[in-house]
């Protein structure tokens, strides 16, 4: 995989504003604490959903099979969210738009575009339920 990446010309820039950067000798941020939990409870949410699909739609294979897949379907997407958020410091091409804008909400950097972008305004919240 290495090779694959090493392969790949770099990333475009970010368009973000960066956030103030933190000494590496810090702890862990209490934002990225709050998301990680805000996360994985999400994550489990799904995959307990799928489990429970069994008791509900298990006489239709077709229908408990379509919506396990959506709740893992769900479950991944929020776990590609918090790998992406996570590593967004280091970005790179793997890094999606979704977690740059989420990571700025944690944070409280600034988006250039006029309205506030959904994911920047999801992690504004979790800091503030987090409080």
């Amino acid at each position: 995989m290495q090779e694959v990446r090493d392969a790949l010309p770099p990333a475009p820039e970010g368009c973000t504003v960066a956030p103030a950067p933190r000494p590496a000798e810090e702890g862990v941020p209490p934002e990225l604490l709050a998301l990680v939990t805000h996360r994985c409870r999400r994550i489990n949410a799904y995959l307990a959903r799928a489990q429970q699909l069994q008791a509900l739609h298990g006489d239709s294979m077709r229908q408990w099979q379509r919506l396990v897949l959506y709740a893992r379907t769900d479950a991944l997407a929020h776990n590609h969210l918090l790998v992406g958020t996570l590593q967004s410091p280091d970005t790179d091409r793997y890094i999606t738009g979704e977690a740059v804008e989420h990571l700025d909400g944690l944070t409280g950097a600034v988006p250039e575009e006029a309205a506030e972008p959904v994911w920047t305004g999801l992690g504004r919240r979790i800091v503030r339920d987090a409080g």
